[in-house]
């Protein structure tokens, strides 16, 4: 029988490196948790040669990640490298298809190739472990596939990215330009240099297009999820609507009614008294409903090496008291279902225009707005706009479908009064 489990890393990036030190530190815990010792017996990455502040000698080197699938002395491998396509989806796809099992953090390739993991998990005796996928340290996997299982999921609601929830933050706080917060995110290590990937929504869509998947047993289909980021936030929309009652959030949405799937991810204006406008700084929080299990709340580190490797280990740990049964796959049945348009959105939204201090302004956007089915809530008009030209008029509306809403934009957005694009934010109920 033997004596230890053994573990092969791919990637000793900033989470693949925490990922090793949890285990030297927590050797013991993670031994009796597991109930057999863990053991690292070859790591991969790009440089051997890279500056580390752990000691990674005393583990075999692999110049090539593909040979950890290989090697007979690895139960496990650990994909830290990221990337849908390339070495990571070569490694985990390989590594399955040997009866390995596979812990991974890699929200890219789950929401690209869930349906192939899936069919190689039906054909063997592989394990497959992506808790730190979703949330870095919030159990939000294991809540959906076990906790809550015996539930109907009504509804997700969720902050997922933590850059953005940190630029918003800034701004809101700090009364940041969008620029200026961006830039401390980046000074901090929250924002890569490139930080598309986070601010236009696609991280938060890929993590949002997973707990989807769980929650109502559907394919992902990213193409489908309406994105939309936050880099056309300004302070001044933040301003606007803390006085309206308001925060502003990268907000995630996944519904499933009527067999159609509503999911979807942009900005959107929450009440300031609701539990989602107080998490802040880089904070993830996810709200979700069951039939049974009612309302359930989980706020916490969602991003960071040290929280998406407590997840990457507690997986580990798993792996290795499941190790000698097959690990469930990822979806018993999977559905297809059409995903509602975002132009069928029904709600209030939030409207800002800057406008000529002319008279007769506001009446002509409120009539094209009434005209279109658009009935207001409240109005706020004042010219304070540090220097620029014109007023703002700020308007919260009843609720109205978004096809609605853009006839009235395309409409309002020609008028010669109009001096700058609208802005058009979702106000959503949490």
């Amino acid at each position: 029988m033997k004596k230890f489990f053994s573990l092969g890393i791919a990637g000793l990036g900033n989470v693949g490196l925490a990922t090793v030190k949890l285990i030297q530190n927590n050797s013991d815990l993670i031994e009796k948790k597991a109930g057999i010792p863990i053991k690292i017996t070859a790591v991969s990455a790009r440089k051997r040669s890279k500056s580390r502040k752990i000691n990674i000698d005393i583990y075999d080197w692999e110049n090539d990640a593909l040979n950890l699938s290989e090697r007979k002395d690895i139960d496990a491998v650990v994909e830290l490298i990221g990337g849908e396509e390339g070495i990571a989806n070569k490694l985990v796809m390989s590594s399955l298809k040997k009866g390995k099992h596979v812990i991974t953090a890699n929200k890219a390739l789950l929401a690209s190739h869930s349906l192939e993991i899936n069919t190689i998990l039906l054909n063997t005796s592989s394990g497959f472990y992506f808790e730190a996928a979703v949330a870095a340290a919030i159990p939000i996997i294991n809540v959906i596939n076990t906790g809550i299982s015996s539930n109907q999921i009504n509804y997700i609601k969720a902050i997922l990215n933590g850059t953005c929830n940190y630029i918003l933050s800034e701004m809101k706080e700090s009364n940041s330009s969008f620029d200026d917060a961006l830039k401390r995110a980046q000074k901090i290590g929250l924002a890569e240099s490139d930080p598309a990937f986070d601010i236009e929504g696609i991280d938060a869509c890929q993590k949002l297009s997973i707990l989807g998947m769980l929650a109502y047993g559907t394919k992902p289909e990213i193409k489908n999820i309406y994105t939309e980021g936050i880099k056309n936030i300004s302070n001044l929309d933040m301003i606007y609507a803390e006085r309206l009652g308001y925060s502003i959030k990268l907000f995630c949405i996944a519904n499933f009614e009527n067999k159609m799937l509503d999911f979807r991810v942009h900005p959107a204006l929450i009440q300031l008294g609701s539990i989602a406008s107080h998490v802040n700084g880089a904070l993830n929080a996810i709200f979700l409903t069951g039939n049974y299990s009612k309302k359930l709340t989980f706020i916490g580190e969602g991003a960071g090496p040290d929280p998406t490797a407590s997840s990457v280990v507690s997986d580990i740990i798993n792996a290795a008291k499941n190790r000698n049964n097959n690990q469930k796959i990822l979806l018993e049945n999977i559905a297809e279902y059409p995903y509602l348009s975002i132009k069928e959105r029904s709600g209030p939204y939030y409207i800002r225009f800057l406008v000529d201090d002319v008279r007769g302004v506001l009446a002509n956007i409120t009539s094209c707005l009434n005209e279109n089915n658009i009935s207001l809530e409240s109005i706020i008009q004042e010219g304070d706009n540090k220097g620029q030209s014109g007023v703002n008029i700020v308007i919260i509306t009843h609720d109205t479908k978004e096809y609605c809403m853009d006839k009235a934009i395309n409409i309002i957005r020609k008028m010669k009064t109009v001096l700058e694009e609208p802005k058009v934010i979702r106000v959503e109920d949490i």
